[in-house]
């Protein structure tokens, strides 16, 4: 028998956990599922099987899988846990096995050699596999249709390390480019369109933090570095694994794309933290960068060790000049967003359209409220708010044809429905979000918070 959840605000609400695997046939869609949506959008998110204790954190629970599949106007619902070993391990003892970053990790002897791994934050698609991501892990490859199976993926055998969780994916040429950074160093690499390993390189930063984002352009790789440091045995000793660090200033290391550790270009700016990237490009001498950071991170906060910490994340751009070796930077709008996204087809390279969640209200500062486009090339915006006690997850594009322009397409999101305690699949002509839905699919369960996941067309 299952206890009741402790009182943890990550257990409540929108973050509650769902007990139920299930496959939906033709849920209740309202208006029209647009004819060229044919694929399938797969959704990684945590969703915790036990729960050790009331100092659970939502990075800790186990992934889980949502999958919608669109098929000439059908809908297909189908959600599953991803069968680590440590959620089999748990499954088997029927409890919960494994503490967390707020108790130091600590552990049941009976797995103390047993892979910790979520694979909860992240789900990509590339070179005909769906692989799901943790950062502090090696990637685990998932069957598309069923989401069954769990085997660490290796490319080919390779591979046998972390795996940071927002890998980019080249459009023109189908490289994947990633870096493992939990472990004794920083590497990154390059995957061709077939999946084999072409390049790998070493470098050596000016010191260990949580790198959950970077970004590319056509010729170069861009790594952010802000203070929020980690340190494993600073857990071990009972203190925080993450600490902000502001001292150290935020970094970027800038290498192209095939370059050596020698190529790397250093720049610094104040203390600032962002965890997720818009986009970056080239013009000329410089590359722009495009994410979403905290700037007003008081010195004595310790990142992630409360659930009742608010942030404000800021649409931010930096232009770095290569030749001068000059940094600036600026910000493009006030409002609170997070979890950006754009038509990927466009990752690199100079792009018109980036969508994000965003706050409108101010009675939820720690949920989102509302879809944001912003168009940068005029400066301007639209908006969907979806209404008091409606709250959208991550916005996904996706192209209304392979060779449509820019920005022209849909945009899928879950939205959880406070009231009703479940959760539509909403989809947005992305060419007018502040229009109504064009079709609304009724889910008669939450999906609870999660964080990033893909489209995948029926081809």
């Amino acid at each position: 028998m299952s206890k009741p959840l402790p009182k943890n605000s990550f257990l409540q609400g929108i973050w509650e956990p769902i007990s139920l695997e299930c496959d939906i046939n033709d849920p209740i869609v309202i208006g029209k599922i647009p004819e060229e949506l044919n694929g399938t959008f797969f959704r990684n998110g945590p969703n915790p099987q036990y729960v050790y204790s009331d100092k659970y954190h939502m990075f800790e629970g186990d992934g889980m899988i949502h999958a919608i599949t669109f098929k000439n106007g059908h809908v297909h619902y189908k959600n599953r846990w991803i069968r680590t070993e440590r959620f089999l391990a748990e499954r088997k003892a029927r409890k919960s096995l494994f503490g967390g970053m707020r108790d130091n990790g600590a552990c049941d002897e009976s797995v103390a050699n047993c892979s910790r791994n979520t694979a909860n934050t992240n789900v990509i698609w590339h070179h005909n596999k769906l692989l799901a991501l943790n950062e502090g892990s090696q990637p685990v490859e998932i069957t598309k249709d069923t989401l069954t199976g769990c085997n660490f993926y290796t490319f080919n055998e390779v591979f046998n390390r972390s795996m940071m969780a927002h890998p980019k994916i080249d459009p023109v040429t189908g490289e994947l480019i990633f870096y493992s950074y939990f472990g004794p160093d920083f590497s990154y690499f390059i995957v061709n369109k077939n999946g084999k390993i072409t390049h790998q390189e070493k470098i050596i930063m000016p010191f260990k933090c949580m790198m959950h984002d970077f970004a590319i352009t056509e010729h170069f790789n861009i790594f952010p570095l802000f203070p929020l440091t980690w340190d494993f045995q600073r857990m071990m000793r009972g203190e925080p694994m993450f600490k902000w660090e502001p001292n150290l200033n935020t970094r970027f290391a800038i290498i192209p794309r095939y370059g050596k550790e020698s190529d790397v270009i250093l720049f610094e700016d104040q203390a600032a933290l962002g965890f997720h990237v818009v986009n970056a490009h080239e013009e000329k001498d410089k590359i722009i960068l495009e994410m979403v950071v905290i700037d007003d991170i008081a010195s004595d906060t310790i990142a992630f060790a409360d659930d009742d910490v608010t942030y404000v994340n800021y649409f931010t751009r930096w232009i770095f000049d290569l030749k001068k070796r000059t940094i600036t930077k600026e910000r493009l709008d006030d409002i609170n967003v997070e979890f950006p996204r754009i038509d990927e087809r466009f990752t690199g390279r100079n792009n018109r359209h980036a969508f994000m969640n965003g706050t409108i209200s101010k009675s939820v500062p720690n949920l989102f409220d509302s879809i944001i486009h912003y168009d940068v090339t005029t400066n301007k915006k639209q908006v969907h708010y979806f209404g008091e006690g409606s709250y959208p997850l991550e916005p996904i594009f996706v192209p209304r044809l392979v060779n449509a322009e820019e920005g022209d397409g849909f945009l899928l999101s879950y939205v959880y429905r406070e009231a009703f305690n479940r959760s539509d699949l909403v989809i947005l002509d992305a060419k007018q979000i502040d229009a109504e839905p064009l079709a609304i699919v009724q889910l008669p369960h939450r999906i609870p918070f999660g964080f990033h996941g893909c489209w995948v067309n029926k081809e």
